[in-house]
């Protein structure tokens, strides 16, 4: 039975047939956010010899050493030094710079006083200013795992050690495809009488953009299977928009049926979106939202989602938080429910608030949506004070 199936059913059934996408190659500066195709484990110590930690003079005591040292000599930026510090000796070093072999301790340059070739240290430092070999990553150290995000950090970390370039997953090429006669594109000049902008795939292919994917939005009147196949051939996964609703205008199930693709659920327990289905066309995944810009919205977080997020190796589970909910909601009963909500993070934990403009053809709270607000099938009506689960967007 592929009807109004449990919402974990339906994800399950359609993540259980989504395979990873391969990895490629790209320059590191144009990895930041992509996916780690690989583990990364540090080839060598870093930092790979002793350096100074600050500007001022390297000593190696002598017994009985007093507070007057000789200086050898100063090492330059870049410099390796190739001798040993004697006893008694001291050398000038710089921040992060090589450090002589023998240096017991660095002086910073404030601390001493210099004349001609000697020095006398005004104030002897307790610690040793020396960072070691290896004290910020030792070798094989596991710096990062395959699956992780690539940040700026690690881009730093990678640099340090030359990295030119890294192994990704390659990023998902998402078609958005709104159905409908009167649906024309967002950026068409002039509207007929009856016509309506498509506002919900430029919803999507932002949303889409922002999480890791490549969306392509595209809108068709006719011959609609051979334009699913066309995408599909193009895509590694299609989200349909529109034609969703049970009778004579089930465009998608129709659309599955003459395009040979696979029905995975045609209908699932949700309310906003509860008739979106999905199918297995050539190997990929077909979702079908409802046209209603917020069935859309929380359809797509629900069931598209977790699927983009599985093509690029990530955990399709969705994060849910407890939250206590700030203002009235007046509707109870009915299906499972999701409402669009803001929500804010203080001392005692998050507080929830309900958007105005629920009715799933509004799009006026989309605006300022973080998060889906989840209540279960039979659910009172909400007052202020009332716990919730909430789903970050």
């Amino acid at each position: 039975m592929l009807d109004n199936l449990p919402l974990e059913e339906a994800c399950r059934s359609l993540l259980n047939k989504i395979r990873p996408l391969e990895s490629e190659t790209i320059p590191l500066m144009e990895s930041t956010g992509r996916i780690l195709a690989t583990d990364f484990i540090a080839p060598y110590d870093l930092p790979p010899y002793r350096k100074a930690a600050m500007d001022g003079f390297a000593l190696a005591f002598k017994e009985n050493q007093g507070e007057e040292f000789s200086i050898r000599r100063n090492v330059e930026a870049g410099e390796f030094p190739d001798f040993t510090l004697q006893p008694g000796e001291a050398a000038g070093v710089l921040t992060g710079g090589h450090i002589p072999q023998g240096t017991e301790k660095v002086v910073p340059q404030e601390d001493v006083l210099v004349k001609g070739n000697s020095l006398t240290v005004n104030k002897m430092p307790a610690k040793d200013n020396i960072c070691i070999q290896g004290e910020d990553v030792r070798s094989q150290t596991v710096l990062a795992r395959k699956g992780a995000g690539v940040t700026p950090g690690l881009i730093a970390i990678l640099a340090a050690y030359g990295l030119r370039e890294i192994a990704v997953i390659r990023r998902p090429q998402v078609a958005i495809l709104s159905l409908g006669n009167e649906i024309i594109p967002y950026d068409q000049e002039d509207a007929a009488p009856g016509q309506v902008r498509d506002s919900n795939g430029a919803l999507l292919a932002a949303t889409v953009n922002m999480q890791g994917g490549l969306p392509t939005v595209n809108t068709a009147q006719a011959d609609i299977e051979k334009k699913l196949q066309s995408l599909i051939r193009q895509a590694d996964m299609v989200v349909t928009i529109g034609g969703t609703a049970h009778g004579g205008n089930d465009q998608g199930k129709k659309l599955l049926e003459e395009s040979g693709a696979e029905p995975v659920f045609l209908s699932c327990q949700l309310k906003p979106g509860g008739h979106s289905g999905a199918g297995m066309l050539d190997g990929k995944p077909v979702i079908m939202l409802s046209g209603n810009p917020m069935a859309c919205f929380v359809g797509y977080y629900l069931l598209a989602y977790p699927v983009l997020r599985a093509l690029q190796t990530l955990n399709p589970d969705l994060k849910r938080l407890p939250a206590v909910v700030t203002n009235n909601f007046p509707k109870g009963g009915g299906p499972r429910r999701f409402l669009l909500g803001y929500a804010v993070l203080n001392p005692e934990g998050w507080r929830v608030a309900v958007l105005p403009a629920q009715r799933a053809s509004m799009r006026r709270s989309l605006a300022d949506c973080n998060c889906l607000i989840e209540l279960p099938a039979g659910h009172p009506p909400l007052e202020p004070g009332a716990r919730a689960s909430i789903i970050p967007v």
